[in-house]
């Protein structure tokens, strides 16, 4: 799934973890195809990362750990985040993944 926001693709956005409340990883891709970069603040409601995008250019969270302290959810259920630049922000549900499946596993914080 693609969310556009502003000059930004945020594609396949959702955090793996093993359990609720447990620390979550960030997955997905941020493509900016404007001509200057952005900071885009991804929070829940106890936190937030922040992830500079290139200007036309990309950032693939596979590859930029970015954690969370908690899910907020468990595996199988969708929660909200919101992201956030100087232009605004966007509610954003995004599904919660189960780390133990081999897929997520490289992806599930320690």
């Amino acid at each position: 799934m693609t969310t556009r926001a502003w000059a930004l693709d945020l594609r396949s956005v959702l955090l793996v973890t093993d359990e609720e409340d447990s620390p979550a990883r960030l997955l997905g891709t941020f493509e900016n195809n404007g001509d200057q970069p952005v900071e885009v603040r991804i929070s829940d409601e106890d936190e937030d990362v922040t992830v500079m995008v290139p200007a036309q250019g990309s950032v693939g969270l596979d590859t930029v750990e970015t954690l969370l302290r908690t899910a907020g959810d468990a595996p199988g259920a969708r929660t909200t985040l919101t992201a956030t630049t100087d232009a605004g922000d966007v509610d954003l549900l995004v599904p919660v993944v189960d780390g133990t499946l081999d897929p997520y596993k490289p992806y599930l914080p320690d």
